[in-house]
């Protein structure tokens, strides 16, 4: 197998989730860019109060019950979640970090909350 030449630019490749304390949740480039989250202007938010889990349906589909606005930039991109963090009991005093994964089963993507 021949060497293959890695030209990606960016802070990591990880993909990540970030709930900042102004109530707002961030995606990194990596996420973007595994995800294909650019092809996307729209997220839905699901919550699983059981396993402390936030899971995430992207969509362009403008007539979805749910949307919140998703907007991509260059850096990652960024959605507004204060009501649903606030009707959820999710704790946003400080911006904290989580990876994200894709959930097959509930065709999902997927954040578990720290304890």
């Amino acid at each position: 197998m021949a060497f293959e030449r890695f030209s990606e630019r960016g802070r990591g490749y990880k993909p990540k989730v970030s709930i900042w304390k102004r109530g707002q949740i961030g995606f990194n480039q990596g996420a973007v860019k595994r995800f294909d989250l650019d092809k996307y202007q729209y997220a839905v938010l699901f919550f699983d109060a059981e396993n402390k889990r936030i899971g995430f349906k992207f969509t362009n589909d403008v007539d979805e019950d749910g949307i919140s606005k998703l907007t991509v930039k260059d850096t990652g991109a960024i959605m507004s979640a204060k009501s649903f963090l606030d009707f959820h009991e999710i704790d946003y005093e400080e911006t904290r970090k989580y990876d994200i994964g894709y959930d097959e089963k509930e065709k999902l993507y997927v954040v578990k909350l720290l304890d």
